[in-house]
């Protein structure tokens, strides 16, 4: 004979017994989950982008997007895309914190925490580094209009 798993339900009230139940089950060869019907675990999934460091990201990309149409044949910042995290992260806090020499960035910077500034080079150091458009000013084209002398 194989042992059983026995339970008592007793339900009571302040006057006393209501009622009782006693529930038998057979005996299980493992345990697998606290629910009566067992379900499989869910295959673990790619993880999901950080949308929200894509968004602080976008800012950047005004400036040091080398890759964008806008940049082509300017002279840009260096491309952000591809460069490892923990380079960006320590830029990113020198100039927040004033101990790099930077013009615009410290201020662009005041609002953002280090857990935020970990965001946004993770999310750089996670994009293929980017081609650079032409990096040379364009050569300023003579004018189409006729001068005349006044």
């Amino acid at each position: 004979m194989t042992p059983a798993i026995a339970a008592a339900l007793v339900l009571t009230t302040g006057t006393g017994v209501v009622a009782t139940a006693t529930a038998w089950a057979a005996p299980v060869s493992g345990v697998r989950a606290a629910s009566p019907v067992y379900v499989e675990p869910a295959a673990p999934q790619a993880p999901q982008p950080d949308w929200q460091a894509r968004d602080w990201a976008m800012a950047c990309m005004t400036c040091h997007n080398a890759s964008g149409p806008v940049s082509a044949g300017k002279a840009t910042l260096h491309a952000l895309d591809g460069r490892p995290a923990t380079e960006l992260m320590t830029a990113l806090q020198a100039m927040r914190d004033g101990t790099r020499a930077a013009t615009l960035m410290p201020q662009l910077l005041k609002g953002y925490r280090d857990d935020e500034l970990r965001r946004i080079a993770t999310y750089f150091a996670s994009q293929p580094a980017g081609k650079r458009a032409s990096a040379s000013p364009r050569t300023p084209q003579k004018s189409r209009t006729p001068q005349t002398p006044r």
